[in-house]
């Protein structure tokens, strides 16, 4: 399973998890049959109209999106491609590479849209 999550900064898996999928600095890419993690820079504006992150992650083929909070736009995204999309309780990578089979669905956007 390929998960992709948002975090603040690079900091291997003590990296701090972004509050904000399209606003995160860095995203971990997380292969868990492997374990293999590769963290990548987020390079997309989110200020910008014309940005759409979503479809830039989608490249790497994810089975789960983990994000703190999500905007409705990449939420409706992200269930149109059947790609599950996940949150829960947590402040750094490793808290949700432990416990992949305890995140929750995200059921609302985070209402930062812009």
């Amino acid at each position: 399973m390929k998960i992709i999550i948002s975090l603040e900064e690079d900091n291997a898996l003590n990296s701090k998890l972004s509050k904000h999928f399209g606003m995160c600095n860095f995203f971990a890419i997380y292969q868990s049959e492997t374990k293999r993690l590769e963290i990548i820079k987020n390079k997309n504006d989110h200020s910008l109209k014309n940005s759409n992150i979503s479809e830039e992650i989608i490249k790497y083929k994810p089975d789960i999106i983990f994000s703190l909070g999500m905007g409705q736009k990449a939420i409706s995204f992200f269930n149109e491609k059947q790609i599950l999309i996940k949150n829960g309780n947590y402040k750094i990578l490793n808290e949700v590479i432990n416990n992949l089979n305890n995140l929750k669905d995200i059921k609302e956007s985070c209402k930062k849209e812009s």
